[in-house]
């Protein structure tokens, strides 16, 4: 039996985790059945990512609807904590559609080939990025303790979504010892809080709500300013006067050009031979900036700049002031909410978990998902990604390191050969010439050395 699998049993012996699922795709689909309505156009496959060694299931093909589901051998009671968790590996990436599980209510009628986009859930947690959407959904399925009514309750300010192509885990922690939560992305908390004050709508609903029978009396003056009735424009008062005036201060620079035009013909420039002046008019030289202009300090007419009028005033309007009149902004008086209750345990009211579905629209392929974990135990989560998720997630990090460093020797490769080309010849052609003269030097040491001998 493996590590993971012995700690847990001791976890469970000695803590009383309660229901524990870990849904994986060693064996195939293994009790995964694909949804029988037509909607679902899109099959899944199973099959392991490059570069990994254990299978997963694969969204193969782009633009479909994929429907999908597994009951679970017991059902998971989140009035004793709820812990959901899978993997996600976004091969090509996310640019729209979903990859959320749905964690579907326990009912004896539910068979899996019946799954289908409203088939009651308990809570739905994972990516959703399409659009301005990017977010790790966290939704429960609330039933008012007082109404029966169901009502949708999502996390407010969720999590991005990551687009990478690695491996990450998906964790929703659910605590009914203090109605509280955590979303977690490869085991780092990346959202958490109260159960009461960060979803919308909220668990419990307001005790007071506005009276949709009040009206806002006709008479009632919500204009907290007013034109000042009583003001007048003074009498000195112009508006015709101009925004800004010449400046009579203003000094001609001394050395300015003033018969000198700021362009000139380029002298240089030479009418094209195939110039055809019935079809292309009189031949003019380009103009190119007066080089008598350069070093001074302007040329052609030296006009007077202009300035801010220190009379100007605009036109005039009355200022404003408090309205003698005014009540303050309405609202209609508030009445106690029909609909009010106070749920102390909400988790008591999302209902058991049955089963566990992938029911998703996506534009994009190469989606892996893999270790569903259904449990009470946030032990058991940290164990699955302990010895399920690491693992990938070492091979894969030194993967993205020898990726990186293959690109960066292609790029210093390919800028050595830049600058080669650049200075004429190739830097090996000067290597070999060096070791070629010295091999003929050697040989005509040997040579005289030999001679010496003979005549010796």
């Amino acid at each position: 039996m493996e590590r993971s699998a012995l700690l847990l049993l001791a976890l469970v012996a000695c803590c009383g985790l309660g229901s524990a699922v870990h849904l994986e795709f060693s064996s195939g689909l293994d009790g995964w059945t694909h949804s029988s309505d037509d909607k679902y156009n899109g099959v899944f496959e199973v099959a392991t990512p490059e570069g990994l060694t254990s299978q997963a299931l694969k969204v193969p093909e782009k633009a479909r609807h994929y429907g999908i589901s597994k009951v679970l051998p017991e059902a998971v009671d989140p009035a004793a904590d709820l812990v959901l968790q899978f993997e996600l590996k976004l091969t090509n990436g996310l640019t729209c559609g979903g990859a959320y599980l749905k964690f579907v209510t326990a009912d004896d009628t539910f068979t899996p080939t019946g799954l289908k986009d409203n088939t009651p859930y308990s809570v739905m947690f994972g990516p959703d990025k399409c659009g301005d959407t990017n977010k790790v959904h966290l939704i429960l399925r609330h039933k008012s303790p007082k109404t029966g009514e169901i009502e949708e309750k999502h996390l407010s300010s969720p999590p991005f979504v990551e687009t990478d192509g690695k491996t990450h885990v998906y964790t929703a922690i659910l605590r009914a010892s203090n109605n509280s939560y955590a979303v977690l992305v490869d085991g780092e908390a990346k959202k958490e809080g109260s159960l009461f004050e960060d979803f919308d709508p909220s668990i419990n609903p307001p005790e007071t709500i506005p009276d949709p029978e009040d009206k806002k009396p006709e008479d009632w003056v919500d204009e907290a300013m007013i034109v000042d009735p009583d003001a007048k424009k003074p009498d000195d008062w112009d508006e015709d006067a101009p925004e800004e005036i010449l400046d009579d201060e203003a000094v001609k620079p001394e050395g300015w050009l003033d018969d000198e035009p700021a362009e000139v013909d380029d002298s240089s420039a030479e009418k094209p031979e195939d110039w055809d002046e019935e079809e292309d008019g009189d031949w003019e030289p380009p103009r190119i900036p007066n080089p008598k202009c350069k070093d001074a300090p302007g040329c052609g007419e030296w006009k007077r700049p202009t300035i801010p009028n220190p009379a100007y005033k605009g036109k005039w309007s009355a200022p404003m002031i408090d309205n003698p009149a005014y009540k303050g902004v309405w609202e209609p008086r508030s009445i106690p909410n029909p609909e009010y209750h106070s749920d102390p345990a909400p988790l008591n009211n999302i209902g058991k978990v049955g089963a566990a579905a992938i029911e998703i629209w996506t534009m994009d392929d190469g989606y892996f998902f893999d270790n569903v974990v259904v449990s009470n135990s946030e032990a058991e989560a940290a164990l699955v990604r302990e010895n399920k998720w690491a693992p990938k997630r070492v091979v894969e990090d030194a993967q993205e390191e020898e990726e990186a460093k293959k690109a960066a020797e292609a790029a210093a490769k390919a800028a050595a050969e830049g600058k080669a080309e650049e200075g004429g010849d190739e830097p090996d052609d000067d290597d070999d010439t060096d070791v070629d003269d010295g091999d003929a030097a050697d040989a005509a040491d040997k040579e005289s050395e030999a001679e010496n001998r003979a005549e010796l």
